[in-house]
């Protein structure tokens, strides 16, 4: 029997995962937030993060109700990536206004993290904050990459994304 991982050795792995996407996509913020009352974590409040320099992290904040978000649920509908180029252009999908407001999303790409019992416990999210964009291939093959990688760290309730 395998021993349990702690959240420090999690949040570590996903630190790493995270450094690396924020690096390859030159995103302003990268994180990720998952449902695991046990471990004290809920999407409210991201897990790990990494942040470009000057940008306000997230950590602690749970003011916004996420999984409640347009986004979110679209997410949750269709368990895809949701590729924003400009997080204003569609209003009936626009993240909660405080995401652009107080943290400065003008784009981003959100992943679904899909749970053994296929509830969505969580996500990978990357922010974009110098104004609207369209994203490269590589930027998106980056994020795939995040994901996976995210979905294969140990002590996790959700399976492995496929090649």
């Amino acid at each position: 029997m395998n021993a349990p991982v702690d959240n420090d050795a999690l949040i570590a792995a996903f630190r790493e995962a995270l450094e690396i996407l924020r690096a390859e996509t030159k995103a302003a913020r990268t994180t990720v937030r998952l449902d695991l009352p046990a471990r004290g974590w809920s999407v409210n409040t991201p897990c790990a993060e990494a942040l470009a320099p000057g940008m306000r992290s997230m950590m602690g904040d749970g003011s916004i109700d996420h999984r409640r978000a347009r986004s979110i649920r679209w997410i949750e509908k269709h368990r895809r990536l949701l590729i924003q180029g400009d997080v204003t252009a569609d209003p009936a999908m626009a993240p909660p206004p405080a995401l652009i407001q107080t943290f400065g999303a003008k784009a981003q790409i959100v992943g679904p993290l899909i749970g053994e019992d296929d509830y969505l416990v969580g996500w990978l999210s990357a922010h974009f904050a110098e104004g609207p964009r369209t994203f490269t291939k590589a930027q998106i093959a980056a994020f795939e990459r995040a994901r996976k990688a995210v979905s294969r760290i140990a002590g996790l309730p959700y399976a492995p994304l496929k090649e």
